[in-house]
This record gives C-alpha cells, structure tokens and sequence, in this order.
C-alpha cells in the first residue's frame, strides 16, 4: 500500500508538499500539482483521513455503493442492509453511482480513505478487475459483492439464482404452448445478466427447441433504454412471452406495449424477476414476477461481512446465491396465445417522405397512438439525403402527389419556398397558441420565410463537442499536455486549440497518446462536410458573402478557415472525404478518437456506441469558435393533400408534453419546450442543456437560390465546396486557388459576373 512519503519520492518534492496539495493548506504550484496528482493516481495512493486522526480506534462504519434505487429490488436489499447494521451498533455511508464507472471510483476511493470497516456494494463496473484489486484488495478492505461480481477477485459475492430461474420460467412457457419468446437482459458482461441467458438458452435445447441470439434482447438498466428496445424491437410484432431480469426493464416494455395498444397477458404475457412483496398493488396490473428475498440478501450480506470483520485470519469469502421463491411453486402462466396481428382497420392513409434519423425514427415509432386515435395509417418512405430533395421536387409536380407530408432540412426552405413547392401555413402557426407556447422559439422561427410559415419544425438540434472528460481529466495526461503547450488541458474554445488537442491525441505526433486519432471529419455526406467548412468560415470572419451580400470566397479570412480544416484532417484516420456519420460514432465510441464535432440529435446514438467504460467518460461543450450552425428539419405539406385537416391535428399532437416526452425518450432531439423543463430527462440527455446557449449564437447557412433560368439546389452549391476543399487536401490546389476555383463555379452556376 503507498504511503505519503512514497508518492513526495515519486514527485521528487517534499512530504510537506504532498500534504499541502491534498489538503489545500499551502499554495502548491499547478505544474507541481499536476505532477503529484500524476503520481497519486499512478501509485493509487489513497489519503486516509480516519488513519490520521482515529488511528488506535476501530471503525464502525459501512460504505454502502448502489448503482440507483430506482429498482425496487435494491431498494430492499437497502432496507435489510440498514435493518441489521442498525442492530448491531453500525452506521452506514450510503452512496450512489447512478450507473458511472467514474464516480463509483470516487466514491469507493473516499470510502477506503476514511478508513470504513467494510463495503458492500452493487458494482456498475464488474469488468474493471485491475481497479478492485488494486483499491479494494490491495488495501484490504473486506467486501460484499451484490448481483454483479468482478471475475477473479477473491471477495464475497451474494447473487440471485438467475440461472435456475431462468431456466425454470422459459421450459414452463415451452410447456403451456409457447414458442416465441423473448428475453429481455441487461449489459451481457455483468454475471447475473449472463447466468439469465444461459438459463434461457438451455430450456430450449433441453425441450429440443433451437435457440437463436435474436430472441435475446440487451440493454442498459434502465426504463428508458427498456422503452426504447421495445419501440424499435419488439412492439411491431411482440412475442407470445417475454422474460426479463428485472423490473424496471418490465416496466418499459408495458409503457411500450401501453402506447401501442398491446395487452398484457392477452396479446404477450411478460414474467420478470422481482421481489418479495406482501403487497400486490407494487406490481404492474396483468404482470408476472418471481418472488425474491431481497430484503434477507441484505441482511445477510451484513452478516457475511461481519463474519469477514471479526475472523479475518481464517475466513473464507462466501460466494451464494439465492433462490427466487418461484422454482417448484405454481404459476399462473396463461395459454400461449395466438400470433400477434393488429385489428385495427385505417379509414385514411398519411404519407411522409423522409430521410433516416433518430427523431424521425422516433416519430414513425410513437405515430400509433396518433395511428390509434384517428384511424388513420400511416406511413413514412425513407430515402437517402440527395434521394429527399430530388423527390420532394418531381412529386410537387404532379397532378396527385404520392405524399401529403415533406421532410425537410432548414437549409432547403428558401429553394422550396420560392419553387412553390410548399402549402403557406401561415394562419395554421399563428392561429393557435399552442405553436408558440410549446415550441422552441429559435426552431419555430427557422420555419419562417419572409413572414410566411412553410413548415411545422421537427429537429432541432445543435451543433456540439463531443469529448473523452475521462482523457481531459487524467492527471498523466494534463501534464503531458501543459509541458508541450504551457497551458491547461480543456475543451477548446478555438481551432488553433481545437487542432492542437488534436494533434496531442494523435499516435503518429504523440507517441503516449492513448487515442489512435485526434478526431474525425465526416465528410461522406455534402451536407455534412459543409456545416464542417461552414462553422470555421464563421468562426474566423468570413463566409460564402463578403459584407456588401456578394459572393465572394477567396478572401484572408477564408483562407484562413479553410487551412485551419486542412489542418484538422492530418489528426484524423480518413481525411476529409471517406468518413461517415455511423463510423465517426464508432471510432469515438470505441476509444479511436478522443473528440467529435456532431449534433445534439445524435447524442443518444454516439452514447449508444460507447463501449465500456467509457460510456460515462464523456462531456459536451460548444463547438471551437463559438459559431454553431443553426440545424433542423421541418414537415412541410403538400400542395395536393386533401388531408389537411387532419396533418394540423398531428402537429397538434406532436406538441403534446407525454409525445414530446416519448419521442425524447426514443433517441429524439424534440422541438417542443417540455423535455427542456423536464429534470429527470435532462439527467438522462444531458448534452440539451446546451442546446439554449447554443441557440444563441448559431447562425443560418444562407445559400444563392436563383440563377437566370432555374432555381439552385442548396446541394449542388455543398459539391462544389467540398470538391474544392478535397482538392485542397490532395495538394492539387493551394487553399487560394481552391477558394478562387469555388468561386468561379458557383458564379457559373449562376451566370453570375465575375467579382
């Protein structure tokens, strides 16, 4: 175990040095301080405040790490760990994680630091075995695994029986009729998780049923994770059964099932994994569960870690599990029902054309119940970004056209508007107060041209820094940083400072770097690599405009901006040109890259790409420059729908608080008020909180539309653009003479004179 005195030797300073850094007692210089807290993490040093000041006195108290208590389940174990305690003249440090690697460390490290008695804990970290065995056994410390056990650490460990239950409930499933069913887990590396699927698994090849890996379902532990799978899973055609490993996962699913119209048991019985409950009225109507002895796991789990107290010479750690009160007892399985089919019969079609994203996804997901409510089906298309535009424009011009609503990005209004292609909903928006009451004014107002309102507001995003907090923050790593650059390691605020972290995170300039790559520019969508090019031309004065409205790209500043992005592409895999949106996720999600410049819509999808634990490593700030693109997506109405009426009603509900919610949920970036003033969802999504500040400060992209003979795609003028700067990249032109070119060709695009 390190000492004081071994981490002053490490640091080359003095013990009084040390202490002073710790303790805040003396002023301690921050590159002394860097190089000290670089060795204390090194050397896992822990400060001990108990040991100083009760030395010769026996603790007695227990640091108690849950990952919530929102499960009910913990909840128990909770109140049986604090029963027992209390009667045996103990107190309890209760703390919770809320489902973070990170602060669960913290919090175990201040634990051990007061010198506690023991620990007992629900880890949300079992595969991090280096740090428990270099914190709590390393240390001594003796401990209480609950539910989810690191592999080959030798400490107690007490579990539930999921295996047998498992195994139990699907072969009486099997039994009564049932052959589709589902199981429904958490994250596939925690044990209790695991023992779930292989109880599952061999109740179908003991019954001489083949089991497939798509009848497992896995997810984070949450409701809203729950919820989620269902909607994209499971509630277009639901399984007869559904078994899954927790409440909370259960309570998703029927939320799902609720929205859908689904009914428990009649159209799919769900059976989950509960506990012990006197009290009928704390379960869902029509839902299934075991009965576990929650509340004895915590009891004894204090009396498991006395034993380890009080014979610390000879005792041997306990690994138990304990069995739902479910195995050999009655249940009451309903017949297995027939195959799902809805009875529903539409009177009326919507059609929607769309490109894929998360809120549209989102929206197509939750659009049953409005489907439900009117007696109307309907149904999206859903083509690619160049496909949208191209068939907005060529159904506009027919006699009937197919669709009655139009996906459209905010950069296309002023080509759609003036090509007529749009119905004027102007007295729609301004007539009922619920618009302007309910959705975010800076998205509203992006439907609006000149005075007219040609969409309802869909996305509504912003433009965002993703970054590694857990790689900013690293001791080792802030002081590596400060010597090349004589300042601190942050969030960039510029994109000199943008291309410097870059360029520290890059293996090929910095050997030390534990990121492959810097960052990544998506540039396999025009539209994409434009709103990259377009937040630096801002950033650094310039623009497609000079300051008398003329177009006009070859200038210092521009020059500037565009160097700046050619700069960028050396710290990343790809280059400008070959990176996607997906595998700009996946490279950040899976440790590749150390920043992304994306979009709040997204953010569910980049969390959902995280691997490990870096899942909670992760910050947001504003993009470098402060010049955030203003970004979304609108429905707009077809000229030729007769469905008019009933397209007002769907914006109506849509703006709804329980819709804006649900679609939030589901991955969405929603443009209504509510998720904004809602706390528990800005817990859950908590890059929205920049969307205010960024709302501010973003800016239009404002394209040339009209030329002499037609209207101008915005699309056509992002080629041009990003040909040039690929160019420029390829060292085929200079940055000026790529600037000069997309100038001339934009100018011919519009038989303009040259400048």
């Amino acid at each position: 175990m390190a000492t004081l005195k071994d981490v002053a030797e490490r640091a080359g300073v003095s013990i009084a040095t040390v202490s002073n850094c710790l303790n805040n007692t003396k002023s301690v210089k921050p590159a002394t301080r860097t190089r000290i807290m670089s060795v204390i993490e090194e050397l896992n040093y822990i400060p001990n405040a108990s040991a100083r000041n009760l030395k010769s006195e026996t603790s007695r108290e227990i640091g108690v790490v849950f990952p919530d208590i929102d499960d009910s389940c913990h909840s128990d174990i909770l109140k049986g760990i604090i029963s027992r305690a209390e009667s045996m003249d103990y107190s309890l440090n209760i703390s919770f994680s809320y489902h973070t690697p990170k602060l669960e460390r913290k919090i175990i490290d201040q634990l051990i630091g007061r010198n506690v008695a023991g620990l007992i804990l629900i880890s949300c970290q079992p595969d991090n075995v280096e740090y428990f065995q270099n914190s709590i056994i390393r240390h001594n410390v003796p401990a209480v695994f609950l539910e989810h056990f690191p592999d080959s650490i030798d400490a107690n460990f007490l579990a539930f029986d999921n295996y047998n239950s498992c195994y139990y409930l699907t072969k009486k499933l099997i039994e009564n009729g049932y052959t589709n069913i589902k199981l429904m887990i958490g994250h596939s590396e925690f044990f209790t998780e695991r023992e779930c699927l292989r109880g599952f698994s061999d109740a179908h090849d003991d019954l001489g049923l083949d089991f497939s890996m798509n009848q497992m379902i896995e997810t984070r532990f949450t409701t809203e994770s729950a919820f989620r799978k269902a909607m994209f899973n499971i509630v277009e055609e639901p399984p007869q059964a559904i078994i899954t490993s927790s409440y909370p996962l259960a309570k998703g699913i029927i939320e799902a099932f609720n929205l859908c119209s689904i009914k428990v048991p009649k159209d799919t019985c769900i059976i989950t994994l509960g506990e012990e409950s006197w009290n009928e009225s704390n379960y869902l109507p029509n839902l299934i569960h075991t009965s576990r002895t929650a509340h004895t796991m915590g009891i004894r789990s204090i009396d498991v870690l006395m034993k380890n107290l009080h014979e610390p010479a000879f005792f041997e750690k306990e690994f138990m599990l304990f069995k739902d009160n479910v195995i050999g007892s009655h249940l009451n399985i309903p017949k297995a029902p027939a195959p799902y089919h809805s009875v529903r019969t539409p009177k009326r079609t919507l059609r929607i054309i769309a490109t894929s994203m998360p809120t549209i996804l989102s929206l197509h997901a939750v659009s049953r119940e409005f489907e439900r409510q009117h007696e109307v089906k309907i149904e999206f298309d859903f083509v690619s970004y160049r496909e949208l535009i191209e068939t907005i424009v060529s159904d506009s011009k027919r006699e009937k056209g197919r669709y009655d609503i139009y996906m459209f990005d905010v950069s296309w209004l002023t080509y759609l508007a003036n090509l007529d292609v749009l119905t004027d909903i102007t007295e729609l928006m301004t007539s009922n107060e619920l618009f302007s009451k309910h959705l975010v004014p800076k998205n509203l107002a992006n439907a609006c041209y000149k005075g007219r309102f040609y969409g309802f507001p869909i996305v509504g995003g912003s433009h965002i820094l993703f970054y590694r907090k857990d790689l900013f923050e690293q001791p080792t790593i802030q002081h590596q940083f400060e010597s090349l650059y004589n300042m601190p390691l942050r969030p960039p605020k510029t994109w000199k400072e943008f291309n410097g972290i870059a360029q520290f995170f890059t293996k090929k300039y910095n050997p030390y770097s534990p990121t492959l790559y810097g960052t990544s520019i998506i540039g396999s969508v025009n539209e994409e690599f434009a709103l990259e090019l377009q937040i630096r031309l801002w950033s650094f004065g310039g623009g497609l405009f000079d300051s008398s409205g003329r177009l006009k790209l070859d200038t210092p500043q521009n020059i500037k901006a565009l160097q700046s992005l050619l700069d960028t592409a050396m710290y990343t895999e790809n280059g400008i040109s070959d990176t996607s949106i997906n595998s700009s996720f996946y490279d950040f999600g899976s440790g590749r890259t150390a920043m992304l410049l994306s979009f709040t819509e997204y953010g569910t999808l980049i969390n959902d790409c995280l691997h490990g634990d870096i899942i909670t490593k992760i910050d947001y700030s504003m993009v470098p420059g402060q010049t955030p693109a203003n970004v979304g997506w609108h429905m707009g109405i077809s000229r030729t729908t007769r469905h008019t009426e009933l397209i007002a009603n769907y914006f109506k509900w849509i703006c709804q608080k329980q819709t804006s919610y649900y679609m939030t949920t589901l991955n969405g970036q929603s443009t209504v008020l509510h998720p904004y003033e809602n706390q528990e969802i800005l817990r859950l999504y908590p890059w929205m909180k920049l969307n205010t500040k960024c709302f501010e400060k973003a800016r239009n992209r404002i394209y040339p539309y009209q030329s002499a003979e037609r209207i101008i795609p915005p699309y056509e003028i992002e080629t041009i653009l990003q040909d040039v700067c690929q160019k420029a990249y390829r060292k085929e032109l200079t940055v000026q003479d790529a600037l000069r070119q997309a100038e001339k060709r934009i100018q011919a695009l519009f038989k303009l004179k040259s400048l």
